[in-house]
């Protein structure tokens, strides 16, 4: 009798555990990420310029902001409670440039579409993400994914955009908060 009883306390704490397991390991990718979205006022030159000046500041500055990061959640407050720095960050740099369009922020569940970001596929689908709006928001706009930081890059270094891919350094450390099920190619250039 208690050898039975053993075998199906020991077959419920092991489906348990399986399940907890398979739940929390298994999370698709849009949970895991908060990504970075700035939408240029319009597709000018000098707009998309500006774009691109606002996002290597807020990289620069967010990427002290997430360096020791575990989670998604906790990348999701910090940039919470950084969205008025970021807004004052962005609207300091539109001023100094001479223009008088507002900037907005805003930190929540933002539609994307299929994206490749070097070697990492993100499917279309919500994602978690600090949106830059500037102006009239209505020109080509530039993402990358904050947490795990995988866009701590400047506009003159290699840098990455929905317009125009480029490979991504990824190190072991990303690849490990990445949940199973992520399809990452790995090429021998």
């Amino acid at each position: 009798m208690i050898k039975n009883l053993t075998t199906i306390i020991l077959v419920l704490f092991t489906t348990l555990l399986g399940s907890y397991a398979y739940t929390e390991f298994n999370q698709p990718l849009n949970q895991n990420v908060l990504r970075l979205h700035v939408v240029a006022n319009s597709d000018s030159p000098a707009d998309q310029a500006l774009k691109l000046e606002i996002k290597d500041r807020i990289v620069t500055q967010m990427g002290e902001e997430f360096k020791d990061v575990d989670s998604a959640q906790e990348a999701r407050r910090i940039a919470i409670s950084k969205k008025a720095e970021i807004k004052n960050v962005a609207e300091s740099i539109v001023t100094s440039r001479g223009y008088d369009y507002p900037v907005e922020v805003y930190v929540g569940e933002f539609d994307f579409p299929t994206k490749s970001y070097g070697n990492l596929v993100f499917p279309q689908g919500r994602y978690e993400a600090v949106r830059v709006v500037l102006g009239e928001g209505e020109g080509k706009n530039w993402w990358c994914v904050l947490f795990p930081p995988l866009c701590m890059v400047s506009s003159s270094d290699k840098g990455l955009s929905l317009d125009s891919p480029a490979e991504a350094q990824v190190s072991l450390k990303c690849l490990e908060l990445l949940p199973q099920g992520v399809k990452v190619k790995i090429s021998g250039k």
